[in-house]
């Protein structure tokens, strides 16, 4: 299973479209900005964890340390990502002003990046890692 996104016009961003799945079964598809630099899985506006009605994840919060150094703690959820070609448990950060997956979501993939200006993005599962 592949997930296919692009660059943006200035070249600066790789986004990606992933479909969510809420605490009530809800489902949306977002587009997500892909930052190498994250630990975690998955960031979300604290508008659109809301829209999405997550429950807490069991340890509440978590701290987040950013590139300037400063760090705070956010919220931490639970949400249902389609991943791959199935439903995979992803802890969510409710951070920030835009959707971001990090290098937690991409353990186990290969991404793949056309660095210009509208280039295609993928991401493909890696098999038989042992």
């Amino acid at each position: 299973m592949m997930h296919y996104g692009s660059v943006n016009d200035d070249g600066e961003e790789c986004s990606v479209r992933l479909t969510i799945q809420g605490s009530d079964q809800h489902t949306e598809s977002i587009s997500f900005i892909i930052d190498t630099g994250a630990t975690g899985s998955m960031v979300l506006p604290l508008e659109i964890v809301d829209r999405l009605n997550l429950s807490q994840s069991i340890d509440e919060y978590v701290r987040v340390t950013q590139a300037d150094g400063s760090s705070d703690r956010y919220g931490l959820y639970v949400a249902h990502v389609m991943w791959h070609g199935s439903l995979k448990q992803v802890e969510v950060v409710a951070f920030g002003p835009a959707p971001l997956i990090g290098m937690g979501l991409l353990q186990g993939s290969n991404l793949s990046v056309d660095a210009i200006p509208g280039g295609l993005v993928t991401i493909t599962e890696l098999r038989n890692l042992t």
